[in-house]
């Protein structure tokens, strides 16, 4: 990972964000597929809604982490531990800003989708069986 020194607080400011991130974020993907693949399985269109979601989902993780592989340098450093990025700083675009806040920016639309889909899923699943009327 590159690094550079922030002039304030002599916090680092990283350029790439931590690999635990994306990590997390495929966990969070993965949780949102597994539940349309259970929760939504007793409908007459599962087979289609299936095959159409894992489509869409593995052509939005699969491109980005070719494309993302192909960038990897063989003689960059080891990253960082996940504590110590943390406590610096996450440069983007508009000016940097601090790395957790990156990170729950970059997990949140992930954990959104995952619990949406799961809320949805139980409650259609639970009126469907009669349990919610």
């Amino acid at each position: 990972m590159r690094n550079r020194e922030s002039l304030r607080a002599n916090r680092p400011l990283w350029l790439d964000v931590h690999p635990l991130i994306p990590r997390i974020a495929l966990g969070l993907i993965v949780w949102s597929v597994a539940a349309v693949w259970i929760l939504f399985s007793h409908s007459y269109h599962a087979l289609l809604l299936h095959g159409v979601v894992t489509f869409l989902v593995g052509a939005f993780v699969v491109v980005p982490w070719v494309l993302l592989s192909f960038g990897r340098k063989p003689d960059d450093p080891p990253a960082p531990k996940f504590r110590d990025w943390a406590h610096g700083e996450f440069d983007t675009a508009s000016g940097p800003i601090d790395a957790r806040e990156a990170a729950i920016m970059v997990l949140l639309l992930p954990m959104a989708v995952a619990v949406g889909i799961t809320a949805f899923g139980l409650i259609e699943f639970l009126t469907i069986t009669g349990v919610l009327s």
